[in-house]
């Protein structure tokens, strides 16, 4: 008999990992308890600067997230608790949670913040890493959720002496201080777990040689991040801990607790993330000497390369060398760096300033969690996983995401995310729903006919734009334009408590309109537009002045102009937003099907995820047979059997009752919208079309073909995919081959790293030579990007006696052919010589490179990066999504990756797509375009150039003459205003962006009030 499942999912940890399964699986249905030990939820990434390559706002870009998990009915936050124990099986466990006391009621604190003020007792914050102080009762971070103080019984004196001050309960009016509050064991139902506890820094202490915690001027990469931070204890300021003066030289030493003996694994980030600090360094302070020590960079992500290379342009200096150890002359505090270059000459360099990017080692709370539920750690103490089925744990119904799993960037936490929402969804399938609670909003208030009242709401964003803009100017201004009624200031408008203010302001002071002078739209339109719908109002009465992304951040050195624009900014907004109108989207049904396109290795497990959770699929694959690229892989990484999971894949797909397979079949028209797309399709000689609510696109990649080296002309130069099929099937006869590296990468046609060539070139040298030991092998190459737990391989490569020699980008190898003879050339930069190396087979590592027919890609409008992979919406925080709503990315067509990552990124795609399949109708735009039938004459100019082709040419009948007009599909349009822009007549206008209201909006920029 099965036993009952529970439709609600625990993912312990609350960072991005955790963070983003919590909402992937609300918002597919499942009720979530997330729990962190920590008393807010946001993990380190809060205490970032910017993230990279887009240099957005770390804060900012996260915030959202946080507001959206704080106000989500079906997500339920358990902080400060920790899990003690479990009984149960996957779909039904029974959770022991340990909820220690906070001592604060959240339910009455109001976040004056007069108790923090209080207290008398200062402590290190850990927050900003030690550079700051913070008291013994605080709130975590600015924009903490929940955005409620909690005392550290560690530093109070009331609890450490068991008696005295209580301060904090003396001065809060609210009467939310609760000293005597007791810790409590609640007990939770859920069908699955998610274990997502993040990661913590290496100890830079346990090197003494480096100075950190002797030498002031020595820091933490985590520490420049919060000393970067506008929003920091230095505000964004750089400047030497020792003497508060800005440095001429800093340091970037890499490596520190990564690639060693007691961690044979690299932290994955810590190249990019120095690279990012050092960028942002010379950007705002070109003056600066900048660099970089390094072993191999290691930029592999989509877009990293380019990053890499574009601050190498910025000046910055990348010094191949492990420094030894740092000094410090105690007269100018300068610290001195000692290293050997790589033609073995000891070097002494000073510097002002000196970071050292720490790796990421297993966290404290992983070791907890692994103890708890028992789930296996690997030997260096991240938790175990098989290799192509990256998330599951050894526990049935438990997955494991993010660093826990191994050091890991956020595309491929947030990914991970995903796929474990996938398994969750697809375990828990028909219970989706049942626990779930709809949202309920108050009665819209009519405004129509009433006397505009705005409400203008300044944000400080920490110091984003407080530093440059004057806010208490800009505040007094705003007071005075026509139609304002209230003006506020607040440090973080996108906060939890702000959101509560602007909606008490919206009612106590009967406000119509709203202006948000904040950041950008893009990420935070759709928060501010719930607040105003908490407060009665109409979601589409608000108008976002950008002072930050627009004004303080391509101002910062101009403060005076800065102000004076952002006065200018939120002028026009008022101007705008006063001539806004109530709009009310439409809805439409979804099609339950779901529609994925490529049956490779993405593809396969992305139409597995959407059907195992109940969705019908249509799975659709131009070739002949299913696995793609796959079916060429024959080795994979330890544990991994390529074949194996090929021959799975494929044997479920064709017995799974909820997939509909064809081959040799291609996409011919795609129309419609999220929930409704309709989709043509050849196959069988014959025209077929579906509905389907989602589509996963999963195309694949194509390997690059060489001209070079010598390829096509000689027999034994041949592909890493050419070398698996031989060795595979046949002993090789070679006594020495050579494997040159960056074929077809990281050169002016293709400059991006193709991310998995290192790794497939370590795995096939490591075959050779175990099946082989007597056959040399050389590897020629310019960085090792062995990352995360592929590091281990290249140790043991090294141990099996595969040697690797490295050659500068400008002096690549030479591949010679005389006779019968093989001869490879390549210029020793150690030795600074040319050695030549007799070969008996050549393998070239050749790159990933797009398939040349784009044809789909056009079909579907799914935007290309310059490299000619699909675009995802955020690089950082939404790498699934592609720009087109209901249209997700997985696989190699969205960038190169590894099989594991393709599997992991087909996962959350499904996951993704699942979101829109569980919903019975979906909102549309409202802010889209509508004909004015009265000045329309049918002329037809707006047809042709609307991207969306949302707008149609129709006949009616207006008495006995046949007229033509133009019609819009509210389904389609985005609200672009190409139509608008293009119509002779005022025929057709997008909603609430009338001719009157920008003309008006002009007239204010040329006359100021």
């Amino acid at each position: 008999m099965e036993k009952t499942k529970i439709g609600a999912a625990l993912v312990v940890g609350g960072g991005v990992g955790g963070m983003q399964t919590a909402l992937d699986l609300a918002e597919a249905g499942i009720k979530v308890y997330l729990l962190d030990e920590a008393p807010a939820i946001g993990g380190k990434m809060v205490q970032l600067d910017k993230t990279f390559p887009t240099n957005d706002c770390a804060m900012c870009t996260v915030s959202p997230r946080l507001v959206s998990i704080d106000r989500h009915l079906n997500i339920e936050l358990l902080t400060n608790s920790k899990v003690l124990g479990y009984e149960g099986e996957a779909g039904n466990f029974r959770i022991n949670v340990l909820k220690k006391a906070r001592c604060v009621d959240i339910s009455k604190c109001t976040g004056c913040n007069v108790c923090i003020e209080k207290c008398p007792t200062k402590t290190a914050s850990e927050f900003d890493r030690g550079l700051a102080k913070r008291k013994a009762i605080y709130t975590p971070y600015a924009q903490a959720v929940p955005n409620v103080p909690i005392i550290d019984k560690d530093n109070c004196i009331y609890f450490k002496k068991g008696k005295g001050c209580k301060a904090c309960e003396k001065f809060c009016e609210a009467g939310a201080i609760m000293l005597e509050q007791q810790d409590e064991v609640v007990e939770i139902n859920v069908g699955a777990v998610v274990l997502a506890p993040g990661y913590d820094l290496y100890d830079a202490t346990e090197k003494p040689q480096l100075g950190f915690g002797r030498y002031p001027d020595v820091l933490t990469s985590l520490q420049f991040e919060r000393m970067l931070s506008a929003s920091g204890p230095f505000a964004g300021k750089v400047m030497r801990p020792s003497s508060g003066a800005l440095p001429k030289k800093v340091a970037f030493i890499q490596c520190v607790g990564s690639r060693e003996t007691s961690a044979d694994f690299c932290s994955a980030v810590c190249c990019m993330y120095a690279t990012k600090e050092a960028l942002i360094l010379k950007e705002h302070h070109p003056e600066i000497d900048v660099a970089v020590f390094y072993i191999d960079i290691r930029a592999y992500g989509k877009g990293f390369e380019v990053y890499y290379e574009r601050a190498k342009k910025a000046g910055v200096r990348y010094i191949r060398c492990q420094p030894s150890s740092l000094k410090q002359v105690p007269s100018s505090k300068d610290i001195v760096v000692r290293y050997q270059d790589e033609q073995g000459r000891l070097l002494e360099e000073y510097f002002e300033m000196v970071m050292l990017s720490c790796g990421l080692r297993p966290s404290k709370a992983g070791q907890s969690v692994s103890d708890t539920f028992g789930v296996r750690l690997n030997s260096d103490g991240f938790c175990f996983t098989e290799g192509l089925d990256p998330v599951a744990t050894n526990i049935d119904g438990i997955y494991a995401v993010g660093a826990f799993t191994g050091p890991k960037d956020i595309p491929e936490t947030v990914i991970q995310a995903g796929a474990a929402a996938s398994r969750v969804l697809a375990l828990l399938s028909e219970k989706r729903g049942e626990l779930l609670q709809e949202r309920t909003y108050p009665d819209e208030r009519p405004v129509d006919g009433a006397e505009p009242r705005t409400g203008v709401f300044v944000c400080h964003c920490g110091k984003n734009i407080a530093s440059v803009v004057s806010i208490p100017e800009v505040v007094e201004y705003a007071r005075t334009l026509p139609h304002v009624g209230y003006v506020n200031d607040t440090l973080f408008a996108c906060a939890t408590d702000a959101g509560e203010k602007i909606k008490e302001a919206i009612i106590e002071h009967g406000l119509n309109r709203v202006v948000i002078a904040a950041c950008t739209p893009r990420t935070h339109e759709g928060l501010f537009q719930d607040t105003l719908r908490e407060a009665g109002l109409n979601p589409y009465l608000l108008e976002i002045a950008n002072i930050r992304n627009q004004c303080s951040w391509v101002h910062m050195h101009q403060p005076a102009e800065a102000t004076a624009k952002a006065k200018d900014i939120i002028r026009l907004a008022a101007v705008k937003v006063s001539h806004l109108r109530p709009l009310h989207p439409g809805h439409v049904s979804v099609s339950h099907d779901g529609l994925v396109i490529g049956g490779g290795l993405a593809g396969m497990t992305a139409a597995l995820g959407l059907a195992d959770a109940g969705y019908k699929t249509y799975l659709l694959e131009k070739g002949r047979e299913l696995g793609g690229n796959l079916r060429r892989v024959k080795f994979g990484g330890p544990g991994e059997e390529p074949q194996a999971k090929l021959k799975e894949l494929v044997e479920r797909i064709r017995i799974h009752p909820n997939i509909e397979l064809h081959l040799e079949s291609k996409v011919t028209a795609f129309d419609g919208t999220a929930g409704n797309f309709i989709v043509d399709f050849k196959t069988d000689g014959e025209i077929r079309q579906v509905k389907a609510g989602a589509v996963i696109v999963a195309t694949g990649a194509v390997e690059y073909m060489p001209t070079e080296y010598l390829y096509g002309q000689s027999p034994r130069v041949i592909t890493q995919l050419d070398l698996e099929e031989r060795v595979s099937l046949e002993r090789i006869d070679a006594r020495t081959v050579v494997m040159i590296q960056c074929v077809g990468s990281r050169d002016e046609k293709h400059p991006y790293c193709s991310r998995l060539c290192c790794v497939q070139a370590i795995k096939n040298a490591i075959k050779l030579k175990a099946r082989q030991p007597k056959t040399e092998v050389f590897i020629l190459y310019r960085d090792i990007r062995a990352y995360s737990l592929h590091e281990a391989e290249y140790t043991r490569a090294r141990k099996l006696g595969v040697r690797f020699i490295r050659y500068e980008q400008n002096q690549p190898p030479v591949a010679s052919q005389n006779g019968t003879d093989l001869v490879v050339s390549v210029v020793d930069p150690i030795l600074n010589a040319r050695l030549k190396i007799p070969t008996d087979l050549l393998v070239l590592s050749t790159g990933v490179v797009p398939d040349e027919d784009q044809e789909l890609a056009r079909m579907l409008k799914l935007p290309q990066s310059e490299d000619g992979f699909l675009m995802e919406a955020h690089i950082k925080l939404r790498p699934v999504d592609s720009p087109v709503e209901g249209v997700f990315l997985a696989g190699l067509a969205h960038s190169p990756k590894l099989a594991d990552e393709s599997i992991a990124q087909a996962g959350a795609a499904a996951a993704k797509a699942a979101a829109i399949l569980s919903k019975e109708e979906i909102r549309l735009e409202a802010c889209v375009s509508e004909v004015k039938d009265e000045n329309c004459d049918g002329c037809a100019y707006c047809v042709d150039p609307c991207p969306f082709k949302a707008i149609n040419l129709v006949e009616y009948m207006s008495g006995d003459a046949v007229k033509k007009t133009a019609e819009t599909d509210p389904a389609k349009c985005q609200g672009c205003g190409v139509c608008m822009a293009t119509c002779p007549k005022k025929g057709i206008m997008v909603k609430n962006f009338n001719l009157d209201e920008l003309s008006e909006m002009v007239a204010a920029l040329v006359s100021p009030v």
